[in-house]
């Protein structure tokens, strides 16, 4: 079971200091660099959200815009992800095409998604096209695969 601790620095959530001190935590616990770098991104995106939250539920607005700031800072401190020469960098999928690909799990015809999303077959065709294209897919459960270890479904 993966433990950490976060390290007691008195830098912010954000700061590069505290960021490379929980990184190197992670990685002395035998974890692939991505795999640390995988926790890190969940950790500094599961502060940045309760910062958001907080700020949401206070009535000062300096406090809140305060709050949100810091979790700019978190958001912004997240790795960036190391390229894999075998899959391309995805491109960013729209809500349609990401409603498509969410129905493209469920191993129904593309006639079926279609009436499902009120639109029509051709522009479920070209939203599925656009998808394989983004994630560098050529089926829908190449699709599938990419979109799972990309987190998108």
């Amino acid at each position: 079971m993966l433990t950490a601790q976060c390290p007691h620095t008195v830098d912010d959530p954000g700061s590069l200091g505290r960021v490379m001190a929980l990184r190197l935590q992670l990685g002395s616990l035998h974890q692939e660099s991505a795999a640390a770098d995988a926790a890190l991104t969940t950790c500094l995106m599961w502060v940045a959200g309760v910062l958001v939250e907080i700020a949401g539920d206070v009535a000062d607005p300096r406090a809140a815009g305060a709050l949100v700031h810091r979790a700019s800072a978190a958001l912004a401190a997240v790795p960036v992800p190391r390229q894999n020469s075998a899959h391309p960098s995805p491109q960013r999928l729209t809500g349609r095409q990401l409603a498509v690909l969410r129905q493209l799990q469920e191993e129904v015809p593309l006639r079926q998604i279609a009436d499902d999303l009120y639109v029509s077959y051709n522009t479920v065709k070209s939203h599925t096209r656009a998808v394989y294209r983004k994630l560098g897919a050529s089926s829908r459960a190449e699709a599938l695969v990419r979109a799972r270890e990309l987190g998108l479904v």
